[in-house]
């Protein structure tokens, strides 16, 4: 079979296959994928999670797992099939030729080595041991000017840190910076932002423009966010069912599409399939004595609108919280938290603080509570301090007016908060070594919950309440892609039906289409049973759609608060103002598309 040369990359009738699990016949995840990405050229792939982007993505680094089997097909590169290539061949052109950012960078990084030691280990795996012996001083140069590159202001600090002090999106950037130090030819970026917030984002895909400019540099760009591939693609594939189904430039693909599921995917993308009847939360009820039996004639009906929901009920809600908050006890409440990480991180160093900076915060009853910031600014060590996952150095968190932590005291244990969490990464969450049914079983039996028949029950039910269907019972995590993973991992935040739901990014690793539907189950679970929920995101248009009052956070610190229509529409701190533009700089056209295809 021969190639295009027109093409620096050329997949051709691609097909790929599993075997299933329980001795069912194998199950094709790739079926005749084709597509070429020509010389400079940025391609973006697009669609829902279990599609096949990362599989694809997979298939042409030749970093398929040995299970998979490649049924016909041929991977094209500089003319030369990859496919044909022995082992070793293949790998001296991963990294010299083609370089990949995972989606999931806790588990792309080795734990026991600092980021500074692993991106030498991209250097020397790839060049002359005895060069790189005598370049040691100037290979330190090169990685501390790319980690300066993607967007860190102190890069030593991150060269000496270990993967597990640094936040999920600095971790992203690390992995970043690491592809980058080769200078490929293609670049395969799977997911790479998914972990940003708004400003880092677009620093991100400035630089992997602007690079691609400068070198001639391919990329293939997998994302689940339609407006990242209109700002940085030339063109884009929609793949669905896994094949491609659509392929042309980004202006026909994201505003003249020929597909009814892309026409689909991009009504998801600005919620417009998302209504949610928003009513003014029981903390107000609980005052006023009013009655759940209200009109829902307010209710926005599924219009196709960007909006999707009664922006006026949402600040009306968030506005009785804020009226009632001196008569109601909060649910959670935190008190001058101080907290950082102790040992070789900050070893040596000129500029030892803490991650968190003396920060208070309430969750009330019943409510929806956001909270945003920049990656690095201190979110997710939030969420461990009050999980319990990592004691803070001073401040007091109460429950329900109760202390229960007073770490200025020492004393961390006078009980466990009714929490649950949603992890930012659900690959390194979840054990490898289970299957879904034990991971979603095991909170119902630690705890002595039921009868195995009825937590099978239970299981069941909450796979269905997720999207997980029932055939994903006895896969292992591996198995599942990125956004099913995320899934499972939902699913066992909310075995427990907790009062307050601390949920870190929960959707950030879902395409638009899931996340809507995520999106909806946390809100009926909301609406329902009265779960709070701190809801952790760098989306501005999760934020926006879910929640009724928003903290921003940056540097630790929180540096404003408010209701959505105060923060969204009227910021007051420069860091709210650099997201919020961030965020506008990305933005298309939503109602361009909003009936096509219909």
């Amino acid at each position: 079979m021969s190639c295009d040369k027109e093409y620096l990359l050329e997949v051709v009738g691609l097909t790929l296959s599993f075997p299933a699990a329980d001795q069912r016949p194998a199950k094709n995840v790739l079926n005749n994928v084709s597509f070429g990405i020509r010389r400079g050229e940025i391609l973006g792939i697009v669609g829902e999670s279990g599609c096949g982007k990362t599989i694809t993505a997979l298939s042409v680094a030749g970093l398929l797992p040995p299970a998979a089997q490649i049924e016909s097909g041929s991977v094209f590169l500089n003319g030369q099939n990859l496919l044909a290539l022995p082992d070793d061949k293949r790998r001296r052109l991963l990294g010299q030729d083609i370089c990949m950012i995972f989606q999931e960078p806790l588990s792309a990084l080795n734990p026991l080595m600092t980021i500074g030691k692993q991106l030498t280990e991209v250097l020397t795996s790839h060049s002359d041991h005895r060069i790189v012996r005598a370049e040691k001083a100037e290979n330190h140069k090169k990685i501390i000017e790319m980690l300066a590159n993607v967007g860190f202001d102190n890069p030593s600090r991150i060269y000496n840190a270990y993967p597990h002090q640094i936040s999920g999106g600095q971790r992203q950037r690390a992995l970043i910076a690491g592809c980058l130090l080769l200078k490929p030819s293609l670049l395969i970026a799977d997911e790479p932002t998914t972990a940003l917030d708004t400003v880092t984002q677009a620093q991100i895909l400035d630089q992997i423009r602007r690079i691609s400019n400068k070198l001639n540099l391919s990329v293939l760009f997998i994302s689940h966010n339609l407006l990242l591939v209109e700002k940085l693609c030339d063109r884009a594939a929609v793949m669905h069912g896994s094949k491609i189904i659509e392929c042309d430039t980004v202006e026909e693909v994201l505003h003249h599409p020929k597909n009814p599921y892309t026409a689909e995917l991009l009504r998801h993308s600005s919620f417009a399939a998302l209504s949610l009847s928003k009513k003014v939360p029981a903390a107000s009820d609980s005052a006023s004595g009013a009655s759940d039996d209200s009109d829902d004639s307010s209710a926005s009906p599924d219009t196709g609108a960007p909006s999707g929901f009664d922006a006026a009920s949402v600040i009306g809600a968030a506005s009785a919280i804020d009226a009632a908050s001196a008569e109601i006890t909060p649910l959670l409440s935190l008190s001058h938290l101080n907290a950082g990480y102790e040992g070789a991180f900050f070893q040596n160093s000129q500029d030892d603080k803490d991650i968190l900076s003396d920060v208070s915060i309430s969750v009330y009853p019943g409510e929806i509570m956001g909270l945003v910031g920049t990656s690095g600014g201190g979110k997710t060590t939030l969420a461990r301090v009050i999980t319990g996952l990592l004691p803070a150095s001073s401040g007091q968190i109460f429950e329900n007016g109760r202390l229960i932590f007073d770490f200025s005291q020492k004393k961390h244990a006078y009980s466990r908060p009714s929490v649950g969490l949603v992890f930012q990464d659900p690959y390194g969450s979840l054990n490898p070594y289970k299957t879904i049914s034990w991971l979603l079983e095991e909170p119902l039996r630690v705890h002595r919950i039921g009868t195995k028949a009825s937590r099978r029950e239970q299981v069941l039910s909450m796979m269905k309440d997720v999207g997980l269907p029932e055939e994903y019972l006895n896969y292992y995590p591996h198995q599942l892609s990125g956004g099913l993973r995320q899934r499972v991992a939902i699913a066992m935040s909310l075995m427990l039906s907790p009062s307050l739901i601390i949920a870190d990014e929960p959707v950030s690793a879902l395409d638009v289409s899931v996340q809507t539907q995520i999106l909806k189950l946390l809100w009926d679970l909301h609406e329902k049973k009265g779960t709070a929920f701190l809801f952790i995101s760098h989306d501005l248009r999760v934020i926006r759609t879910l929640c009724s009052r928003v903290a921003v956070m940056e540097n630790g610190r929180i540096v404003e608060s408010g209701t959505i229509e105060e923060i969204f529409t009227h910021p007051k701190h420069a860091a709210t103002k650099n997201l919020i533009n961030a965020e506008k700089s990305g933005r298309f056209d939503d109602h361009k598309h909003s009936g096509q295809g219909s």
